[in-house]
């Protein structure tokens, strides 16, 4: 605790010169560093802020993530929980459970949930997802390089809204105004021309793996896909590529990533992080 409380003194002596070299452009930094060095010193350092405390709260004692026993919305929040070394309770409940225990007790009918020491529980991915990131070092407190993070968080949700409705109207039809009790064979119908629309062509996903693999080709293509470290974009990217790499989304070949080789080679990567390797093994 000692060496921790003083790497965080040490950190914020240093930022606060930082802040004064960039606010008044004198000082001991003056003709030694120019204030576009400066400002990305102090990125660099922020995460380090972060992990000692710094600005933020103080990390739960108690952090419990309930889900259903798959993947799903709360596999970017088990990720970045598992890749920033917090110790969190897994609870995986089934959907009779979830129907005739918890639905009712949930701020938004719906799961994943977040609990915090004793804390009223949160809901939305999303939220908590930047949260945790913010706590173990996945999100900077820059708000640049935090922008260029959101950006790939919202493509990776444009993704999800596309295959949505080829998902859903398996298990939901009437959502999109088919009668709840369409039969089998009229849903895989259905779900193949969406399926079918979704590859071909310019279809939506093609055409957004393209961005992300044009990302990281402007990244240098080695890193992962916001940079050199491991950020809650990486952890909000990898369940949905997962997806495609196991065979989940009939109609979608498991060889989607061939096509796009930087993307492929990270997902490899990604896959070789320890902590993510030990959560799928």
């Amino acid at each position: 605790k000692k060496s921790t409380m003083f790497r965080s003194l040490v950190v914020l002596a240093i930022l606060s010169l930082v802040h004064s070299a960039l606010s008044f452009g004198t000082g001991v930094f003056t003709g030694i560093l120019d204030k576009g060095r400066l400002a990305r010193f102090a990125t660099s350092v922020a995460p380090l802020r972060m992990r000692g405390g710094g600005e933020t709260s103080e990390i739960p004692k108690k952090i419990k993530l309930t889900y259903f026993n798959i993947e799903g919305a709360a596999e970017k929040v088990r990720l970045a929980l598992k890749i920033g070394g917090m110790e969190f309770e897994d609870e995986r409940v089934d959907f009779a459970k979830w129907q005739n225990e918890l639905k009712a007790k949930t701020p938004f009918g719906q799961l994943p949930l977040l609990a915090l020491d004793d804390k009223p529980a949160v809901a939305q991915s999303f939220a908590m997802l930047r949260y945790l990131g913010r706590l173990c070092g996945l999100y900077p407190s820059d708000p640049f390089a935090a922008l260029h993070i959101d950006e790939v968080c919202g493509l990776q949700e444009d993704l999800a809204k596309a295959l949505t409705p080829s998902i859903y109207i398996g298990m939901r039809p009437h959502l999109f105004g088919y009668p709840e009790d369409l039969a089998d064979e009229e849903r895989k119908a259905i779900q193949k021309r969406l399926r079918d629309a979704l590859m071909a062509e310019g279809g939506d996903v093609p055409r957004i793996l393209g961005y992300f693999e044009r990302i990281l080709k402007n990244n240098g293509g080695g890193g992962f896909i916001c940079g050199s470290t491991v950020t809650i974009a990486d952890c909000a990217l990898l369940p949905a590529l997962r997806q495609f790499k196991t065979g989940r989304l009939d109609g979608i070949p498991v060889t989607i990533l061939d096509k796009f080789p930087l993307l492929a080679a990270y997902y490899d990567r990604m896959m070789e992080v320890p902590a993510v390797k030990k959560h799928y093994t």
